[in-house]
């Protein structure tokens, strides 16, 4: 599993959001729900970020995260994705080791502070 220290911004924007929607039992999640989910909480990062975050930036962090482990893509039991060509996604980080790994990031504490 990478290391979490190594993310950019987008991908603990991600991350958090991916580990929110499973919180909230809305996991596996597409990439435009996820890319939806970073949206909303886009304000509560203190850091020069304008705007939303694109699907596109999403769906990037999400298969950069899915090649470090950090999400899991679901499935259906066979091999092919769940979703038929929009693949879903998964936490595959706890939400208490997210925390303590974003826990010094001070961009990111409003949005921890939800979790």
């Amino acid at each position: 599993m990478a290391d979490l220290e190594s993310t950019t911004l987008t991908q603990r924007l991600t991350l958090i959001s991916v580990t929110q929607l499973a919180t909230d039992g809305e996991t596996p999640a597409h990439a435009g729900e996820i890319a939806r989910a970073c949206s909303r909480r886009v304000d509560d990062v203190d850091a020069d970020v304008i705007g939303s975050v694109s699907e596109a930036a999403t769906t990037r962090a999400l298969n950069e995260l899915e090649a470090e482990g950090l999400v899991r893509m679901a499935t259906d039991g066979s091999d092919s994705p769940v979703g038929k060509g929009r693949p879903e996604y998964e936490p595959a980080l706890d939400r208490t080791t997210l925390l303590k790994a974003f826990d010094d990031d001070e961009r990111l504490e409003q949005l921890l502070d939800r979790l």
